[in-house]
């Protein structure tokens, strides 16, 4: 269960941090909502992937490719999260900080899902 909490710390920081940079770029400095949103997203996945193996999931291992699968799987998410965004922004901080949380919070589920049970496998079951 401590493997889920830290995860879900670690990912809403990256998260919450990825949609406010996002938005907030998107705003204020009337960035392009969809590069921004891959600029911003790419640049989250080698610090999120450090954090979450060695916080969330303290892994000492990690399974044969473990960045390029996470990475495929953070690019899938945001093919999706792109889709979705570029066609609801409104260009309204707090409703399109709420929309790029809740894209990126889906995408959260896949990749706990994939950590857990595919990338650090290699933990007991419990995460410690």
């Amino acid at each position: 269960m401590m493997v889920f909490v830290r995860f879900v710390l670690v990912g809403g920081c990256f998260s919450l941090g990825y949609a406010v940079v996002t938005t907030g770029l998107i705003r204020f400095a009337a960035a392009p909502p969809l590069p921004t949103s891959v600029a911003v997203y790419l640049l989250c996945i080698p610090a999120a992937f450090w954090a979450q193996r060695h916080i969330a999931f303290r892994a000492d291992r990690q399974a044969k490719g473990a960045l390029w699968i996470y990475t495929a799987t953070q690019t899938g998410s945001l093919a999706v999260i792109s889709a979705i965004t570029t066609r609801f922004v409104t260009r309204v901080f707090w409703a399109d900080t709420l929309l790029f949380v809740a894209t990126a919070g889906v995408a959260a589920v896949a990749s706990f899902l994939i950590c857990r049970y595919i990338l650090f496998r290699t933990q007991a079951p419990d995460g410690q």
